[in-house]
């Protein structure tokens, strides 16, 4: 008789705000499951990120289904315009959570195990607990995006009332969840403070772009305007703080106007408009904003480029946070400007792969910019390869799939 995989018929839902056709790395996770043979579904909401609005080809209704590459989707809609407004936000994400709960007390007991990806609002998390409560099923989390503190972050809640709610639905949350990872190890100590008694386990993202060596890129096809050229890519919002690369690059290129030297922003959100006029006001030269690139486009991208940079606000959150890009920066292979703190600074200078500057100092980006132009080529490629290596030590993509599947699936 022909063994039973008792792994693969374990029926997984996962939970996420976020899901295809928007580009995220659960989106890997669950069509690797689906290729090996496990029984998954997602719960998520409307496509609309970045823009708020709903992605061409769907309807934002109150509930619908579709299957993509074999998964069923089921979504919940969403309030439109929620990224431009902080009290539309909060409202769209009791409405996404409320939706989901509706979705959750007639379907929830069709699952054996739930898997939480958790980026930003921790409201949609409350889904998978509503389904542990009613249906008694294991939860595991991902936490990507460290509530309250992000919250407090963004000035909200932080004091009063507001406060003590937030703390105590945090607290039901994380203290529900049978599994705790989280995609950086500064994370830990704030997760505890609300379950003493739960183990934390740090498990990092992978990159979510194909290394380059593995497509077949026409060199044609892209063509950056600088000899010279310094990369952002991914949202573009206020928690990247892009405003002060832009101020800091201000201050270098206008002291070096003869060298092709340029800035290229790659990607969409909430802030790109004011940062294309913070750069048409400030008569910026050599800085050219490319707009969304799909996830697949982006090696080639990094390929052509010299150096990248990852950039986030000085916020005590932000510098415990690891970015999902950095592990692609990592596999591109370049070397990476952190104008950043915390973490991921602490991950470039040791392990030698690019330069670091602090985020509020303007004068110090814009030296940090001028360092690397002046840079032995040599250098620049002993760093690149550096970054390389430590993705390849570190964030081994079927490593990191492996430990979650023994923690959904068995």
């Amino acid at each position: 008789m022909e063994k039973i995989n008792i792994q693969n018929n374990k029926r997984i839902l996962v939970i996420s705000e976020v899901f295809a056709p928007e580009e995220f790395l659960i989106n890997d996770l669950v069509f690797t499951w689906k290729d090996q043979g496990k029984n998954v579904s997602v719960l998520t909401r409307n496509p609309s990120y970045p823009t708020g609005k709903i992605l061409k080809g769907y309807k934002n209704y109150f509930f619908q289904q579709e299957k993509i590459n074999d998964v069923p989707i089921f979504r919940v809609q969403f309030i439109p315009m929620y990224n431009k407004y902080k009290w539309i936000k909060i409202f769209n994400y009791l409405w996404n959570m409320l939706l989901g709960m509706l979705w959750a007390l007639k379907n929830g007991s069709k699952y054996d195990s739930v898997f939480i990806y958790q980026t930003g609002p921790l409201t949609f998390s409350a889904i998978g607990i509503i389904i542990k409560k009613i249906y008694n099923k294991k939860v595991t989390i991902w936490i990507q995006d460290v509530w309250p503190e992000t919250v407090y972050a963004y000035g909200i809640a932080n004091k009063g009332i507001g406060r003590l709610i937030l703390e105590k639905f945090v607290k039901f949350i994380y203290s529900n969840c049978d599994n705790i990872t989280v995609s950086s190890p500064g994370f830990i100590p704030i997760i505890n403070k609300y379950c003493l008694n739960k183990s934390v386990e740090y498990i990092p993202q992978w990159s979510l772009t194909s290394k380059i060596s593995d497509l077949e890129i026409n060199k044609g096809e892209i063509s950056f305007p600088g000899k010279f050229n310094f990369v952002f890519a991914g949202n573009i919002g206020i928690a990247q703080n892009l405003n002060n690369v832009i101020l800091g690059f201000e201050l270098f290129v206008k002291r070096n106007s003869e060298k092709e030297i340029w800035l290229n922003i790659i990607g969409d959100g909430s802030e790109l408009l004011n940062l294309k006029l913070l750069s048409e006001m400030n008569e910026i030269p050599n800085i050219k904003f490319w707009g969304r690139v799909k996830a697949d486009e982006m090696p080639s991208f990094y390929k052509k480029c010299d150096v990248l940079i990852i950039s986030l606000k000085n916020k005590p959150i932000f510098n415990l946070t690891i970015p999902a890009k950095f592990q692609s920066y990592l596999n591109a292979d370049k070397p990476i400007f952190g104008v950043i703190k915390g973490e991921v600074a602490k991950l470039i200078l040791n392990n030698d792969i690019g330069w670091v500057a602090s985020p509020d100092n303007l004068n110090e980006i814009a030296s940090i910019f001028d360092l690397i132009s002046n840079s032995n080529p040599k250098l620049i490629n002993k760093k690149g390869k550096n970054s390389l290596e430590l993705y390849r030590n570190q964030y081994n993509k079927d490593e990191i799939i492996s430990k979650f599947s023994e923690l959904v699936f068995n």
